[in-house]
């Protein structure tokens, strides 16, 4: 078992594409070390709602500043006082459905890495497989 994370899917899909690498959040946490980040269940066209799908070493927890706003994948500082939770060592884990939590939650289950057999050019496939598709309400 893990800590992890609920993000909305489409914020996830700017850490699945390497674009983002701190969370914006308006509550901070001492822990320090492995998080599963997982999708809430948000039905967002084009994202994967309810999986885990990566974890990241959460390094480090600031008040949110404006030098966090290019690898948050924001344009404008937060309306209300707010932490960057930056994380690395980011990494695809076999997706696994769940149910996401408010706060930082326990998993009931090991993240997976994904094998090495399995290249990289693969991980998009597998991934579209569990897309919510343009053809669904």
């Amino acid at each position: 078992m893990v800590k992890a994370l609920s993000i909305r899917p489409d914020w996830m899909e700017e850490f699945i594409a390497g674009r983002k690498t701190i969370e914006c959040r308006t509550w901070k946490t001492d822990y320090r070390g492995p998080v599963c980040l997982c999708t809430t269940n948000k039905k967002i066209r084009g994202t994967i709602p309810g999986y885990a799908l990566l974890v990241g070493d959460l390094v480090n927890i600031q008040p949110f500043q404006r030098k966090h706003l290019k690898s948050a994948a924001m344009t404008r500082m937060p309306d209300t006082k707010s932490y960057a939770w930056i994380f690395e060592k980011i990494g695809f884990i076999e997706p696994v459905p769940v149910k996401g939590k408010l706060s930082l939650w326990e998993t009931d289950f090991e993240p997976q890495d994904i094998p090495d057999n399995i290249p990289d050019s693969e991980i998009p496939k597998m991934l579209n497989a569990i897309t919510y598709g343009l053809d669904q309400q």
